[in-house]
């Protein structure tokens, strides 16, 4: 029985109205996606032109505040950078860099001690005049001359064993004196202080500034005594050579975050509150300190490598052995 051709005709229209108002409504749903899309469309198209790189550092501390600040706050971004930062040994900087694993490392004091040694690795900047390092002893000892025959932690060869040694033959002791041992990092050394394992040890911001809190004794600082190199970007040869345009966007992205550190005050403390987990009082002091020493135009200062090279018995090897200064004039003649 064939149907009615009325009948039939009838019901294809009907399907065809349903199907187009349907469609309709798919297109109604769809168009909000569509427009965000859209508009999302430029800034996925800028994010594949960025560049990505790996950074090294020691450990996520003040220290290297300048590179968790462009990262988080977006400095690197900005100038074409796709940053990855990395928590690496500083014995093994040297050669990840030769090797590629890593872009850049903010160690200066292990890229100094890598150049020097012969690698062909230059430190490009610097960021902080010296070491925050502070010799801090219990509350008992009040001064250098207390620590006679008494226990001082150090990471023996680091900045802060350096720091220690200089501060107490400043104050009129032998460092052969002193029982040294070899401990970690500041927070491992802090610990050990307050259980009376030790006497004494350098520590770096924000810790010294928790002990003068609970009563701990200061006996000096590093920043009171001596510029020496400890952060900054450096890098390989062939990086400065081959890739400079990408190394000129890192001292341009650090210039940005040196600059707001020291300029945005409301900004930076909740900023150390929130990433390094400190309370109100003392992201305030530390900022204070953080900014006395840094270097705004990031130029490798002569004294603070001399420094290095006098800790690592090189006195008179030339500057220009450890340091490439000639990218961040390039990039200050450009900010003009």
């Amino acid at each position: 029985i064939l149907p009615d051709p009325l009948k039939y005709a009838g019901q294809r229209i009907k399907d065809r109205m349903k199907t187009s108002s349907n469609m309709r409504m798919t297109l109604k749903q769809l168009l909000p996606l569509l427009l965000l899309l859209a508009l999302s469309a430029p800034s996925t198209a800028a994010e594949r032109g960025l560049e990505k790189v790996r950074i090294a550092v020691s450990s996520k501390s003040l220290g290297f505040l300048d590179t968790w600040a462009a990262k988080e706050r977006g400095f690197y971004r900005k100038h074409g950078i796709e940053a990855e930062i990395i928590a690496m040994r500083p014995p093994l900087t040297i050669g990840a860099l030769q090797s590629g694993d890593i872009d850049y490392a903010f160690g200066a004091s292990t890229i100094s001690r890598g150049s020097i040694s012969g690698a062909p690795v230059r430190l490009v900047t610097l960021a902080l005049r010296t070491s925050f390092h502070t010799l801090v002893a219990r509350p008992e000892i009040k001064s250098i001359a207390d620590l006679k025959g008494k226990t001082i932690a150090v990471t023996i060869g680091a900045a802060d064993d350096f720091v220690a040694r200089h501060l107490i033959r400043r104050g009129g002791l032998d460092p052969r004196e002193v029982n040294f041992v070899n401990m970690g990092g500041s927070d491992t050394r802090f610990a050990a202080m307050h259980s009376g394992s030790i006497h004494a040890t350098a520590l770096s911001l924000p810790f010294f500034v928790v002990a003068k809190r609970q009563g701990f004794t200061l006996l000096g600082s590093a920043s009171d005594v001596i510029d020496m190199a400890t952060v900054g970007i450096g890098t390989s040869t062939r990086k400065i050579q081959q890739e400079r345009e990408q190394v000129k966007k890192m001292v341009r992205a650090q210039l940005d975050t040196l600059h707001w550190i020291k300029s945005q005050k409301a900004e930076v403390v909740p900023f150390l509150q929130k990433v390094f987990g400190l309370d109100e009082g003392v992201a305030v002091e530390s900022h204070a300190i953080y900014s006395r020493l840094l270097i705004e135009d990031a130029r490798p200062l002569p004294e603070a490598i001399k420094t290095v090279l006098e800790q690592q018995g090189k006195p008179d090897l030339p500057l220009d052995r450890v340091v490439d200064a000639t990218v961040v004039q390039e990039v200050l003649r450009e900010r003009k």
